[in-house]
């Protein structure tokens, strides 16, 4: 926004002529040194005249309700500090905030689906070609479980678990849907 089109826009806020005169005495008496103070504070010329124009369009809602400051110069500068405050701390909410808006999660092709499902299917079938006990034993050692756990589970001893889980794993991997996933 123009600084020369802000007592304009003030005047047609305040409304009244003595609140107009007195917003228009202030913005020029005060603006080009708060104007100077806020981009030394900001460093960006652009920033400034935008939190210049806030301040007065501030001012102008105080005069407006008929709480003129009594020393126009330090409330501008009062304001304007805390705008420049608030736009800091803003800025520091957003890019601390921004990476947890970004999805980093890809999702998964539809090339990728479908051959987890076959890969699923066929693991399902070479499962099934085992027998309920030889199934339960292989299923309870890819679930992390230990020999020795796995035979108390099933009620052998563990020298027997071993032997028949080493056979069928055998099996397993001898299975034509296993097999041409290892291929």
């Amino acid at each position: 926004m123009m600084a020369k089109s802000i007592p304009a826009l003030m005047a047609a806020a305040v409304c009244d002529d003595e609140a107009a005169t007195l917003l228009d005495e202030t913005f020029r008496a005060h603006a080009p040194a708060v104007r100077g103070w806020l981009v030394g504070l900001t460093r960006d010329p652009a920033v400034a005249e935008d939190l210049l124009s806030e301040c007065f369009l501030r001012l102008a809602t105080e005069i407006r309700a008929g709480r003129a400051p009594n020393d126009p110069a330090a409330w501008l500068h009062r304001v304007g500090r805390n705008l420049v405050i608030s736009g800091a701390r803003h800025g520091a909410v957003v890019t601390r905030t921004m990476p947890a808006l970004v999805e980093r999660d890809v999702a998964e092709s539809p090339e990728d689906a479908v051959i987890d499902r076959e890969r699923h299917e066929q693991l399902s079938e070479a499962l099934d070609s085992l027998g309920g006990d030889d199934r339960r034993i292989v299923v309870l050692a890819a679930l992390g479980y230990r020999p020795g756990e796995i035979a108390a589970m099933t009620g052998v001893s563990g020298p027997v678990l071993r032997t028949r889980l080493c056979r069928a794993r055998g099996r397993l991997r001898s299975h034509p849907a296993l097999a041409a996933m290892n291929a």
